[in-house]
């Protein structure tokens, strides 16, 4: 199945990788890079690491869901893309999309989230934080990050990132406001 690579996603699907290639496990209790860069660690953290990775890339606004720093709940983060109208079918799915999965097949219950790297047509190869290695562990509440191949049946919903958003320009600072100097009093000089 060939596949777009839209040129930003290349640079979010590569902070990705990098967590992925040096094997990136979380500390006791959800201890994580990403839950102490969005201000809440020792929480679960997968969507904090997309949010994470498009902030590595440059293009957090593009997930903005809930704060500046991204959205750090699956339902939130599916929730926006969804307002915004961002979502795609499961087989059109493109490198740098977000993916929401379902593992319990609870239709409303949106348990993990993670970034699409390959769609072949049956399965998404998807860059996931908070999950299992293996097929043992949790796959919505592990300890890595890891490249992870998925059946499309365990996909809640694909959301493309608007990729042609700007980034919002900076707030301007605030001029500082002169102040003016209070009148020198002069120092009475008594004549002789």
């Amino acid at each position: 199945m060939a596949e777009d690579r839209h040129p930003l996603a290349v640079k979010v699907l590569a902070a990705a990788k990098k967590y992925a290639d040096e094997k990136y496990t979380e500390g006791p209790n959800n201890d994580t890079i990403f839950g102490k860069r969005y201000g809440m660690n020792n929480q679960p953290w997968c969507a904090m690491f997309v949010s994470g990775c498009f902030d590595d890339a440059g293009l957090v606004h593009l997930v903005a869901a809930s704060t500046k720093k991204g959205f750090a709940s699956c339902d939130a983060g599916a929730q926006w893309f969804a307002k915004n109208k961002r979502i795609v079918p499961i087989g059109q799915a493109q490198p740098g999309d977000v993916v929401f999965f379902n593992f319990d097949k609870t239709p409303t219950d949106t348990e993990h989230v993670g970034i699409v790297y390959k769609n072949d047509g049956k399965n998404l190869h998807c860059f996931e934080g908070n999950t299992s290695g293996d097929s043992k562990g949790s796959q919505s509440n592990g300890d890595g990050v890891f490249l992870k191949k998925r059946a499309y049946s365990l996909v809640m919903s694909v959301a493309r990132p608007d990729w042609d958003a700007p980034a919002p320009a900076p707030k301007a600072a605030a001029k500082p406001v002169a102040k003016k100097a209070a009148p020198v009093k002069k120092a009475a000089v008594k004549k002789k």
